[in-house]
């Protein structure tokens, strides 16, 4: 009797961990809800989705 409550103990924790795992990997075709925008130096906000060319950013922080 020790030993099924076992079993099914372990099933059930695995079955929902199979679920918990699966949920996390789902496929999202939805598209992104808004735009990541930043503001560059000159105050103006430049879109970084959808770009033709590729954007690199640099973060500077006040360090020293």
């Amino acid at each position: 009797m020790y030993t099924m409550k076992k079993q099914l103990f372990i099933l059930l924790l695995s079955v929902c961990s199979v679920l918990f795992v699966l949920s996390g990997c789902g496929s999202s075709s939805e598209e992104p809800e808004g735009d990541l925008t930043l503001q560059n130096d000159l105050g103006e906000e430049v879109t970084l989705t959808n770009k033709e060319r590729a954007t690199v950013l640099f973060h500077f922080t006040e360090v020293g």
